[in-house]
């Protein structure tokens, strides 16, 4: 791969300063690795055990590295700090690290399966994240931009979902799902070019979505910074109860900091002896902290709250809130 010279605030990391990745091939790498694990969800019987271990392992590597760089370049929503994080913490996990007993740090550990994954050889983890001085702060960002987390969520999910429309044969659903794919990626490549002025090539990348979604609206040709701006306006008019107002209140007993969305262990590795450790955690839908109780009629898990399969045990979903349960004629 050729050498970029321009310097972007991740190269002071070691394992991204070998590399050297754009953006724009970070989201192509976890919106393949998303789909990749989502197939095994769809069709399990179609891949092995090791098949599924391997694709789990390179989803937890490509979407934490793709968080990890904005959180490296400063985003402002603290959801990606955190996300890249628990990432780096199940991929440790995942490996089969004790979690309790284990020195290493998981965003580390993170960064070097990266840079393993690209065929370099990265330090032993270790914390090399760049000070943030006054000089390397990046600018405030030049637009309203929608929350990274939210954004990296829409243009994964709607990808997948154009994906599964057009094998079913639903093609006009799998055109709006593409463009719905198309407004997020700009709007994340936007973000990534405003967070570092530098990298020009995120926010050329940005223009072209915007020129393409404008193409698939009817609208004339126009000038790149009008094409950004126009996945704003897109994104702002199907998503308009976002800006008016948040989900729930800053400070949601919940923890959601108001998004109405929290990351939330799913999946954890049977280590036998009743020691169970997280390997896999998703963003759900915020409770606001109303605890959430299984049913004990529930078919999958007896009311247990989880099932076990393939030495792993899993949260039921099967959930319902104990408000509702207080409620004649609810349960």
């Amino acid at each position: 791969m050729a050498i970029l010279s321009t310097y972007l605030p991740e190269y002071a990391i070691a394992a991204y300063a070998q590399e050297q990745p754009s953006v724009r091939r970070m989201i192509l790498e976890a919106r393949w690795a998303h789909l990749q694990r989502d197939a095994t969800f769809e069709r399990p019987d179609t891949f092995h055990d090791d098949q599924v271990r391997w694709i789990k392992r390179a989803h937890l590597i490509h979407l934490g590295a793709l968080y990890d760089v904005f959180a490296v370049r400063g985003a402002h929503d603290m959801e990606v700090h955190e996300a890249a994080r628990g990432l780096g913490t199940n991929l440790l996990a995942h490996d089969g690290f004790h979690l309790p007993t284990t020195r290493l740090s998981g965003i580390d550990y993170l960064r070097t399966a990266y840079a393993a994954l690209h065929g370099h050889i990265a330090p032993l983890p270790r914390t090399d994240t760049p000070a943030n001085t006054p000089d390397s702060k990046p600018a405030e960002q030049p637009f309203p931009c929608p929350p990274e987390s939210r954004l990296i969520r829409t243009m994964l999910w709607s990808y997948t979902v154009a994906q599964d429309c057009r094998n079913q044969g639903r093609l006009a659903e799998a055109s709006a799902q593409l463009r719905e794919h198309q407004i997020a990626r700009g709007l994340l490549l936007w973000s990534a070019a405003a967070l570092a002025p530098a990298d020009l090539g995120a926010a050329q990348d940005a223009a072209v979505a915007g020129h393409h979604v404008r193409g698939i609206d009817g609208r004339p040709r126009t000038g790149d910074e009008s094409a950004r701006r126009y996945l704003l306006e897109a994104y702002r008019e199907a998503h308009h109860d976002d800006d008016d107002q948040q989900p729930h209140e800053v400070d949601c007993p919940g923890g959601c900091g108001g998004d109405g969305v929290v990351m939330v262990t799913l999946t954890w590795d049977d280590q036998g002896d009743g020691i169970f450790v997280p390997v896999w955690a998703e963003p759900v839908d915020c409770t606001e902290g109303v605890p959430q109780e299984h049913d004990p009629g529930c078919t999958e898990c007896l009311g247990h709250g989880y099932t076990y399969g393939r030495g792993e045990r899993n949260l039921c979903l099967c959930l319902r809130s104990a408000d509702l349960t207080e409620q004649p004629g609810l349960q």
